[in-house]
C-alpha cells in the first residue's frame, strides 16, 4: 500500500481533503468489487494513460501533491500497470514512486521526439518488485520495412510513437507487456490521419502477432488505441491478428463514452485463464471520489490563486516577448485564463478541465488472471512418459 506519512506535511486543509479522497477511493474500490492483491494465485494488470504526466503545456497544470496520493492509490492496487503519457521531466514521477514505497519499480522509453503525433511523451510499466519480476529482456518495437505505416501519403512511416514491449515473469505465468500510444488523427473515416490511426494498430497487431508464434511468453498488448466504438476498424485490426479483447460495457475516456484503451490477449494454450470472465465493468471511474463536482467550492480559492500566478507570468511572458509569434502564444493564456474568472459558471467549466489534468482524462482499465498452474502441471506430471 501507499506510504501515508508524508501527509503530515500539507496544510491541515489539504490533508483533510485528501485524507477525504483516499478514504472514499479505497470505499468505492470495495463497494465495486475490485480485487485485492493474491500473493500465489493470481495477477493484476491494467492500462492508463495519466494525461500528460507532468508537464505545464496546456496551462493547467501542475499536479498537485494531494493529486499524486490519489494516483498513487490507484496504481497501488495493480501488480504492473502499463502508463502512456510520462513526460520529459521525471521528478513527478519519483515523486510518486515515493509515495507507492520501495516494492515498486518503473521501466521506460525515452521520449518520443516525432513531427507528427509524438508530443515528446514516454510509456513504462510501473511494477511491484514482490509480484512481478522483469526478466531483462525490453525494447521499442521498429517496423521492418514490409509493414511500414502506409496512410496514402508519399512516404511510408514509423509509429507516431514507438510502442514499448517488456518481458515479464509473475509466478508461472511468462508474459511479453507491450504498450502503445496510438496516434489519433482525426474523426472522419475518410481522411489520411484517420486511415494512419487503423494502420498503426494493423501494424503493432501484425508485428506481435507474429513475435508470438515464436516465443514462449503469452503476449499482452494494451494502451491507448484511440479506438471510439468496438467494431470499429481500429478495434477488429487487434481481433483479425488474432488478439482476444477484454470486454468492458463502458467506455474508459472520463465520460465513458469511447472505448480509447483496450486490453488484449494472445495467449499460449492453456495459459491464460480469466478471474470473473464474466465481469464487464473493468473501469476505474476515480471521478466518484475525488475532483467532484461537490468539490468545486473547495478547490475555487486554489483556481483562483494559480489563475492569478499564471496571468502574471503570461503578462510578464508577453512584455519580454519579442516575436509575434511568442506575443500570439502569451496573449491566448492571458484572454483564456481572464474568460475563466469572468463568472462563477465559467470558473466551474475550468475546474472541470483542470480536474482532468490533475487525474486524468482517462480512466484505469484492469483484468486480474490466473497465474498459478501448479495443480495442472503436477497432473501433467503425473501421466509423463519421456519416452
Amino acid at each position: 500500500m501507499p506510504y501515508y506519512a508524508s501527509l503530515k506535511k500539507l496544510s491541515i486543509s489539504e490533508r483533510k481533503r485528501t485524507v477525504g479522497g483516499l478514504q472514499r477511493i479505497r470505499q468505492q474500490l470495495r463497494d465495486e468489487n475490485f480485487p485485492n492483491k493474491k500473493c500465489e494465485d493470481s495477477l493484476i494488470l491494467g492500462t492508463w494513460n495519466i494525461r500528460n504526466f507532468d508537464d505545464d503545456r496546456f496551462n493547467f497544470g501542475p499536479r498537485m501533491t494531494e493529486s499524486l496520493f490519489y494516483i498513487a492509490e490507484i496504481i497501488s492496487r495493480f501488480d504492473v500497470i502499463a502508463v502512456q503519457e510520462i513526460c520529459v521531466d521525471l521528478w513527478p514521477l519519483k515523486k510518486l514512486m515515493n509515495i507507492l514505497g520501495g516494492s515498486y519499480d518503473y521501466i521506460l522509453t525515452d521520449t518520443t521526439h516525432s513531427s507528427i503525433g509524438g508530443n515528446n511523451e514516454r510509456l513504462g510499466f510501473i511494477y511491484d518488485k514482490h509480484k512481478v519480476k522483469f526478466t531483462g529482456v525490453a525494447g521499442e518495437i521498429v517496423l521492418p520495412d514490409r509493414l511500414l505505416i502506409n496512410n496514402s501519403s508519399p512516404k511510408k512511416r514509423q509509429f507516431s510513437r514507438t510502442p514499448f514491449g517488456v518481458d515479464f515473469q509473475s509466478g508461472w505465468f511468462k508474459f511479453y507487456f507491450s504498450t502503445v500510444h496510438i496516434y489519433f488523427g482525426s474523426n472522419s473515416g475518410n481522411t489520411p490521419q484517420y486511415k494512419r490511426r487503423v494502420e498503426e494498430i494493423k501494424a503493432i497487431a501484425k508485428y506481435l502477432a507474429k513475435e508470438a508464434k515464436n516465443s514462449d511468453s503469452n503476449h499482452i498488448l494494451v494502451g491507448d488505441f484511440n479506438i471510439k466504438q468496438r467494431g470499429s476498424e481500429g478495434f477488429n485490426a487487434l481481433e483479425k491478428n488474432g488478439f482476444k479483447t477484454v470486454m468492458n460495457r463502458k467506455g474508459s475516456n472520463k465520460d465513458q463514452t469511447k472505448f480509447y484503451d483496450q486490453i488484449s490477449f494472445r495467449s499460449k494454450k492453456n495459459e491464460l485463464a480469466f478471474l470473473e470472465p464474466d465481469r464487464d465493468d473493468r473501469v476505474i471511474q476515480f471521478f466518484k471520489s475525488i475532483f467532484r463536482e461537490e468539490d468545486y467550492s473547495a478547490y475555487k480559492p486554489i483556481l483562483k490563486k494559480m489563475i492569478r500566478a499564471k496571468l502574471k507570468k503570461a503578462k510578464e511572458g508577453f512584455t519580454s516577448a519579442t516575436s509575434k509569434t511568442k506575443k500570439k502564444k502569451f496573449q491566448g493564456q492571458i484572454n483564456s485564463l481572464n474568460a475563466a474568472t469572468k463568472t462563477d459558471t465559467s470558473l466551474k467549466k475550468y475546474y472541470n478541465q483542470w480536474k482532468t489534468f490533475q487525474a486524468s482524462d482517462h480512466l484505469p482499465l484492469w483484468v486480474e488472471i490466473k497465474i498459478n498452474f501448479s495443480d495442472q502441471y503436477l497432473d501433467y506430471l503425473k501421466n509423463y512418459n519421456p519416452e
